[in-house]
């Protein structure tokens, strides 16, 4: 395990996904999307990496993985809805949804959230 960048925290996550899905009364699935985020998020990073440009992986995997792959695979399992715990706001207006700052702009992920 490499700690230079902060202690990986997989075990206890998964654990507390676990615990969490328990108290729901849900079950629990786990999916490896390694092979989708090496195909439709590092290989562009590391092209426009290579280009000159400095783009944020994060963005690009809240897209292609989180919002995109990972929501087909919950469809495929039954679920309407997902849960990222994204913090940030939305609302509708005039029939069109708008992306608002989180209230809190310490906590705000609206960033990571706009090329959705």
């Amino acid at each position: 395990e490499d700690e230079r960048f902060g202690p990986c925290r997989a075990v206890e996550d998964r654990k507390d996904a676990l615990a969490t899905c328990a108290l729901l009364g849900i079950p629990f699935h786990a999916r490896n999307f390694a092979r989708e985020y090496w195909d439709q998020v590092f290989e562009h990073f590391l092209a426009e990496y290579r280009a000159g440009r400095t783009p944020n992986p994060d963005v690009l995997c809240n897209r292609e993985i989180k919002f995109k792959t990972f929501l087909e695979h919950a469809r495929e399992l039954g679920a309407e809805r997902i849960a990222t715990g994204h913090y940030a706001r939305n609302r509708c207006l005039d029939g069109r949804w708008q992306l608002l700052r989180g209230l809190d702009e310490n906590k705000d992920q609206s960033y990571f959230l706009h090329a959705l």
